[in-house]
């Protein structure tokens, strides 16, 4: 087989893979450039359009480029590189319908297809077909045939493109000689000269892709503009266009040889150059899914600004990691190589961690499922009470706003998507970044608005702890609900780290969460939230939505966590409807602490924390506790029952068991050893116990062999 004359088979099917880029290019252009069909596709969005804005400009190039030189007379073109030339066209195309495919099969924007967005795909199916038909008479051409000769080293696509063009000019008489004669100058001068292309290879790719990004960049501009900031905008589309086309020229150039060095002998490549490509070539990377990294680093990328931090640590790392790994592979003594290997072992064992706690971080997490008949549901209010000015607001003067959840009894049969965690602006209750779970990735077992069972129900008032918001506390209040009780979880605004009311963030202010905080100043906030709890008593019962009729507010049960206990002796104490309080690990203030309770309270705690149980003070702060603990307990003519949870603390008793958090961090957040899931499915487990007791006249409870963790405490 010549090496001069191409066989009649490959050049039919290099026609074929032209026809074939002429097709992609048709679909890719109408499904990117056309406003009413982009709008139904499902491969709009990154990565998938940014893989096809690349190849739907490249294709289209490389095709003509093809294209001219089998239109060449026979000699000018080697099998080979006609070869290579339909293969690079085939993967380029496939590439693109595998990102398009894989938009589909994820379903991405499928409200959206309408039947448009279903005649695309068929389209897609289309293009798909005819691409892997080609592709495997190509396959079936080469095994009938063997490969090919060799490319020729002594000519490179843009010679056979310029002799091509020569060819076609030189036919029209003296007019014609003229043109390839100026052809002749020019490729002597910007391609063979000193400073032409083939000599600055590298510089050519670069500045062709700092062209085409221009163009389209101006493109753009004219058309739909550069939104509110053009000059951020601009800037960008300039860097990623660049980075985009300079990341597939290079290695398309080396495969196909485009344009072939001035001088064959190889030459050994600079480590910053390759650290170079490697830092440019993860920019697409980090473009494409820029989402979710930003998921996975807890940096959500929602500005120029914060995309061009991404790609830079990235390109940064990139290169990084790409001259460690050269600079071990050039060391030949054994005692070098390992000493260079420990700052890129360093360096990955980072990456590896952050990239572990990255997914760990979006990686969905379910609450424990609620033990009782019930299906619940799940709504919301915000509630302001006019009858009290709010001594925590930051402006004076304003009534008192009260952001309420509520969970309740559904009927076994309802069907829905389970209720968002955390919705909006309430993901922001959590800011342990990376360290602990995206609060929208925790799935609840509730499903919002949904109709209430038949019946009237007994009310549960729920407080949280300082700083923390009543969603937090979702795993108790489900589980309540679902034994057929309404939960209403107040967050006290202006107390806890976010609250969200009618749509808006609101946090903290210095008189709702002091920083030093002391028995005089508790005594001052407890009523507060004392107040706060019995105003959503009393609402709820005439909520109406789906809770009209169905709440029984005649006698109510109150349920804290820390401070939020303490303000449930209190709220139960100056509410004549209390049936009995609940305080999980929360030490007492106010008026209770010394005038104690009439109905049975339930201490809940940790052992050695002073508040559930004798404990041996260790400081001023643990002797405060336990005085204020015996002084509630012995001034109160209700029964008090005192229970430890054996290997928990005090965080424990909120959602954060739930969550994942490393656990070398269990210490630091006061998790104990004690498994999350279980700790939160024996504090559940005790609360109904209680409140059954209290609003339902069961028997006083008592230890559970099904929880050996709960102890009477001494």
């Amino acid at each position: 087989m010549g090496e001069d004359h191409p066989p009649a088979m490959v050049r039919r099917v290099s026609w074929w893979c032209v026809g074939c880029a002429v097709l992609f290019t048709g679909f890719a252009v109408a499904t990117t450039q056309v406003r009413a069909l982009r709008a139904h596709s499902p491969w709009r969005d990154d990565p998938y359009d940014l893989v096809v804005s690349c190849t739907q400009l490249l294709v289209p190039v490389l095709a003509v480029a093809l294209a001219i030189r089998l239109a060449l007379p026979r000699p000018a073109a080697a099998p080979r590189d006609l070869q290579r030339g339909g293969r690079a066209l085939l993967g380029m195309v496939t590439a693109t319908a595998a990102a398009d495919w894989a938009a589909v099969g994820l379903g991405v924007h499928e409200e959206g297809w309408g039947g448009t967005g279903r005649l695309l795909i068929a389209a897609l199916a289309l293009v798909s077909l005819v691409t892997l038909t080609v592709a495997a008479t190509m396959w079936w051409t080469t095994r009938r045939s063997g490969e090919p000769a060799q490319i020729r080293p002594d000519r490179d696509w843009v010679d056979d493109v310029v002799s091509g063009v020569g060819a076609l000019v030189g036919r029209h008489g003296r007019t014609g000689r003229a043109g390839v004669e100026a052809l002749d100058r020019v490729r002597r001068v910007l391609v063979d000269g000193r400073y032409g292309l083939r000599r600055h290879r590298l510089a050519a790719v670069v500045l062709a892709g700092v062209v085409v990004s221009v163009g389209f960049t101006v493109a753009e501009a004219l058309g739909d503009g550069l939104g509110p900031h053009p000059v951020e905008a601009a800037a960008m589309r300039l860097i990623i266009g660049t980075a985009c086309l300079v990341t597939a020229l290079i290695p398309l150039n080396a495969y196909l040889g485009v344009l072939r060095p001035a001088d064959p002998a190889p030459a050994r490549r600079p480590g910053l150059v390759r650290a170079g490509y490697a830092a440019v070539a993860s920019v697409p990377v980090a473009v494409a899914f820029r989402d979710g990294i930003g998921a996975l680093v807890d940096f959500p990328v929602t500005s120029w600004g914060r995309l061009a931090g991404v790609i830079v640590a990235f390109a940064a790392l990139a290169g990084l990691i790409t001259l460690l790994v050269q600079a071990v592979r050039r060391r030949r003594r054994r005692l070098t190589r390992a000493l260079v290997a420990v700052p890129l072992a360093l360096v990955l064992a980072l990456v590896g961690t952050v990239g572990y706690l990255g997914v760990r971080h979006v990686l969905p997490r379910s609450l424990p499922a609620p033990t009782g008949p019930y299906r619940v549901g799940r709504t919301a209010f915000d509630w302001t009470d006019t009858d009290r000015i709010d001594p925590l607001a930051p402006e004076p003067g304003q009534h008192r706003e009260l952001s309420v959840w509520v969970w309740y009894p559904a009927p076994a049969g309802i069907s829905g998507r389970p209720a968002p965690y955390a919705p909006g602006h309430w993901a922001r209750m959590l800011r342990f970044g990376i360290l602990a779970n995206r609060l929208d990735a925790v799935r609840t077992h509730a499903v919002a608005e949904s109709p209430v069972a038949a019946g009237r129900f007994p009310l549960v008032v729920f407080e949280p702890g300082m700083g923390l918001a009543a969603p937090q506390f979702a795993a108790l209040a489900e589980d309540l609900a679902s034994h057929g009780y309404v939960v209403a979880g107040l967050t006290p605004t202006y107390s806890a780290n976010v609250t969200v009311l009618e749509g808006h963030a609101v946090g903290r202010t210095p008189a709702g969460n002091p920083q030093d905080f002391d028995r005089a100043g508790g005594d001052r906030l407890v009523p507060v939230w004392a107040a706060d709890a019995r105003f959503v008593a009393g609402r709820t019962a005439a909520a109406g939505g789906p809770l009209t009729d169905h709440v029984d507010a005649s006698r109510v049960a109150y349920v804290g966590h820390s401070f939020g206990g303490a303000a449930s002796l209190q709220a139960c104490h100056d509410d004549p409807r209390c049936a009995g309080a609940v305080d999980l690990d929360g030490t007492p203030y106010g008026t209770v602490v010394h005038q104690g309770l009439a109905v049975p309270v339930m201490l809940l705690g940790t052992p050695g924390d002073c508040v559930a149980g004798a404990c041996h003070p260790r400081d001023a702060v643990e002797d405060d506790i336990d005085a204020a603990s015996r002084s509630v307990r012995a001034a109160s003519t209700g029964p008090v029952l005192r229970y430890e949870i054996v290997g928990a603390k005090h965080f424990n008793f909120t959602d954060y068991g739930a969550y994942y958090i490393p656990a070398p961090l269990h210490g630091l957040v006061q998790l104990g050893e004690l498994n999350g899931s279980r700790a939160l499915a024996v504090v559940s487990a005790c609360v109904h116990a209680f409140v059954d007791h209290v609003l339902r006249g069961q028997p006083e409870p008592r230890p559970d062999p099904r929880y050996p963790e709960v102890r009477p405490a001494p």
